[in-house]
């Protein structure tokens, strides 16, 4: 009886660890893979040919923030980047990587994105957006007609640009690239304005707020080439 008892009490145990292990697993977890990438480009080109000597932008730093997809004929959307991102404008026909995400499948219409002055309780991601007159949303370094010029801009501004077709998402990887015409921000009556003159100041912020559609442009380029796919 004893003996049978044992062998009961062996095969309770043996099944137990078969169960317990069974229900262990080292695999790791696959996520799905990330279908969305957002990249960005500029270039040094100069808007108006006539006067290519006169602004010259070397640097363009732009604060982004709340990136967002916004779903078709509707206003949800879909959160992209949520934190502060600084665009490093290389002022050529580079297409830089903002980085991925896994977003819904479905079909998007707009981005919105927030150009973002820092507030007081924001860690600067860079130096230049902060010093002791306070903090910034746009850094632009250059030379206009030689002088070398240091423009800081303070203004945030929500913007909303529309493909020009609407973006059709799917589980494979489809990008997006953002172009970004900084010279656009000091032109006034087609001439360039000096942005060492403080008198042209407020006219070059409202340019970076209100002048979207052409300091911004956003389309599908999933072979990165800074061109719109047919």
């Amino acid at each position: 009886m004893k003996l049978i008892y044992n062998i009961i009490i062996l095969f309770i145990s043996f099944f137990t660890f078969v169960f317990l292990n069974g229900c262990k697993s080292d695999d790791p977890i696959i996520s799905p893979a990330d279908n969305f990438e957002f990249s960005y480009t500029s270039t040094r080109d100069t808007i108006m040919s006539d006067f290519a000597n006169v602004l010259v932008l070397d640097t363009v730093k732009v604060l982004l923030k709340d990136i967002k997809l916004n779903v078709s004929s509707s206003n949800d959307s879909t959160n992209f980047k949520v934190g502060p991102y600084v665009l490093y404008l290389r002022l050529n026909t580079t297409v830089n990587s903002i980085g991925s995400a896994l977003i819904p499948s479905g079909t998007y219409d707009k981005v919105k994105f927030e150009v973002h002055k820092l507030e007081p309780n924001e860690t600067p991601p860079d130096s230049d957006f902060v010093d002791a007159n306070g903090r910034y949303s746009v850094v632009c370094k250059g030379r206009f007609n030689g002088n070398i010029f240091i423009y800081k801009s303070q203004p945030s501004a929500k913007q909303i640009l529309q493909f020009p077709n609407n973006l059709v998402i799917t589980p494979s990887k489809t990008n997006v690239t953002l172009l970004v015409r900084p010279q656009i921000w000091f032109i006034k009556n087609n001439d360039y304005m000096d942005p060492n003159n403080s008198a042209n100041w407020n006219d070059i912020d409202n340019n970076i707020k209100n002048n979207v559609r052409q300091n911004f442009k956003i389309f599908k380029d999933n072979d990165k080439n800074g061109i719109p796919d047919n």
